[in-house]
């Protein structure tokens, strides 16, 4: 389910999904921003991770990939419960689990 601003960037209120079961809430929300991209930006912001990867070699090279983090104002709810509270986009979701998006103002 969308609210303010959401709702006018995408057009609508809500949008059912389907995810595998035991998808993590990060997945649900990655799925979804795939489908809106322009707006990802607006939810969250970019932290880069520091992460190792070995060449063809097996030789150890320090790389960093893109995060995403929803920016403090935001509010996203796993049937209804903040998930900066609890388990963050790392929560399980289960069949007919609710994500809620809420803009800065809310």
């Amino acid at each position: 389910t969308l609210f303010g601003r959401m709702r006018t960037l995408t057009g609508r209120h809500e949008l059912a999904m389907r995810v595998s079961e035991g998808s993590s809430a990060r997945a649900a929300l990655t799925k979804f921003f795939n489908y809106f991209p322009s707006i990802r930006e607006e939810v969250f912001d970019v932290h880069w991770q520091p992460a190792e990867r070995d060449d063809a070699r097996g030789t150890p090279w320090f790389t960093v990939k893109r995060d995403y983090v929803v920016k403090p104002q935001w509010r996203v709810l796993h049937n209804g419960r903040d998930l900066a509270y609890y388990g963050g986009l790392q929560t399980t979701l289960h069949p007919q689990d609710e994500v809620h998006i809420f803009p800065p103002g809310r």
